[in-house]
C-alpha cells in the first residue's frame, strides 16, 4: 500500500497524495518534452485544489490510479476496464506529465461522458 507522503512546513504538517496516470509519449515528443516512461506519478496536496477539480479526480480514482470513465449500454457511468483483464482499469492518458495536462484529459473525458449520457440508451 502506498501511503500519502508527508512533509513538514512552517505551518505544520501537509499531506500530499500520489496520483498515477499515463502520458502519451508521442504527443509529449511532438511538443519537445522527453517523457522516459508512459506511467507518470504526481504528488499533490488535495486541500489546495478547488472542489470541482477534487471531485473530477475523485470520481476517477481507483487507489492512486486516475482512471478513464465510460458509459455502458445501460447508461451507467463506470471506470473503463481492460478488454483483457476485468480487474485492470484503464488509466487516463494525458498529453504531458503535468497536473494541467492531467486535468485537461479529465475534463475531455467528462465532456465525452456528458455527451453520452445525453444520448438515448443503447438496446442490448
Amino acid at each position: 500500500m502506498i501511503r500519502p507522503r508527508t512533509r513538514l512546513t512552517n505551518n505544520g504538517e501537509e499531506y500530499n497524495m500520489v496520483l498515477r496516470f499515463e502520458v502519451n509519449q508521442a504527443e509529449a515528443f511532438r511538443q519537445g518534452v522527453n517523457v522516459e516512461k508512459s506511467t507518470n506519478h504526481l504528488e499533490i496536496d488535495p486541500s489546495r485544489l478547488p472542489e470541482e477539480e477534487r471531485n473530477l479526480i475523485a470520481d476517477r480514482l481507483t487507489g492512486i490510479d486516475v482512471c478513464w470513465l465510460q458509459v455502458d449500454n445501460y447508461h451507467n457511468v463506470m471506470k473503463a476496464k481492460s478488454n483483457y483483464d476485468d480487474d485492470v482499469r484503464h488509466r487516463i492518458v494525458a498529453k504531458l506529465p503535468t497536473y494541467e495536462a492531467l486535468l485537461e484529459a479529465i475534463r475531455a473525458n467528462q465532456v465525452e461522458i456528458e455527451a453520452e449520457l445525453g444520448k438515448k440508451p443503447k438496446v442490448v
